[in-house]
């Protein structure tokens, strides 16, 4: 019975750590808005994200700035250039950070009821008003003169049905230190009550293990649905938008997966202990014996 019991206890600690280990990895890099801007943050400065994103940051800028007809074909051209040289400006990681804060707190719900989701979803979106702003202010001053500047940007990148998921995710991700210490103490009442401890903690770090292969397989099939998700809306959403999000999953992937194996290796670590123990544990008792 005890044996039994120890076993479904195991089984519930690895359970709950399954479920918290990941809701700290998203309350960290998705809810908080430090951890967004830390995980979107190295985007703004990879060269292949840059080219692609200020060809099209070009078209949204021009539109941006409705320019009067008779200044359109003068000023465009120059719109491009500055738009495809933005990246280089001084003040662009400052522009690029402040797009992502933005964007954070317009698309992450703050408060949020488990129960009854996000009251008045909204459309996520990506406000790309400070690095458009930037732009223009670079042609204005290359000019003479002031361009008219947005008073906000938005480019959607995910329908209001993608906030509500986002903010019950939030919500339940929030209770990940509650889920860690349950998971951590029920652990240990398993090893408390088991006739082979040894056994116990081997089975353990069989479990965490196999959540780590869990978490790197889930994260490694994050791209494919991205493109599958592109591919759907390929004619109703601006090309900045796949491209962030496409760019933001392969950040996630490159932040979670040597924390998969991070989780991996601890699996791997206990199970070793656990059969050491039990090894050490039969060496005694067939000691005792003779």
């Amino acid at each position: 019975m005890r044996t039994v019991g120890a076993a479904l206890l195991v089984l519930i600690a690895l359970i709950l750590a399954g479920v918290a280990l990941p809701g700290a990895w998203i309350e960290r890099n998705l809810v908080q808005a430090d951890g967004f801007v830390e995980l979107a943050g190295p985007l703004g400065a990879d060269p292949d994200f840059q080219a692609r994103l200020t060809d099209a940051l070009a078209t949204e800028a021009t539109a941006a700035a409705e320019l009067p007809p008779a200044f359109a074909g003068i000023i465009e051209p120059l719109i491009a250039d500055a738009a495809a040289t933005v990246a280089a400006l001084p003040g662009y990681p400052a522009a690029w950070d402040d797009t992502l804060r933005r964007s954070h707190d317009l698309s992450v719900p703050t408060e949020v009821n488990v129960s009854t989701g996000v009251e008045s979803p909204q459309p996520l979106r990506l406000d790309l008003t400070p690095v458009v702003s930037l732009a223009l202010q670079e042609v204005g001053s290359g000019i003479g003169i002031e361009v008219p500047e947005p008073a906000e940007t938005l480019i959607e990148i995910g329908p209001a049905e993608q906030q509500v998921a986002l903010g019950q995710l939030a919500a339940i991700s929030g209770l990940w230190p509650f889920l860690l210490t349950a998971a951590g103490m029920t652990a240990l009442l398993a090893l408390v009550l088991a006739r082979r401890r040894g056994t116990t903690l081997a089975l353990l770090g069989v479990g965490i293990a196999v959540l780590g292969g869990i978490y790197w397989l889930a994260s490694g099939a994050a791209p494919g649905g991205a493109e599958q998700l592109r591919a759907q809306n390929a004619d109703a959403e601006s090309p900045i938008a796949a491209l962030f999000r496409e760019g933001l999953v392969a950040r996630a992937v490159e932040d979670a997966q040597p924390l998969s194996l991070a989780v991996f290796g601890l699996g791997v670590v206990l199970c070793v202990m656990g059969v050491a123990a039990r090894l050490l544990a039969g060496g005694r008792t067939r000691t005792q014996q003779d």
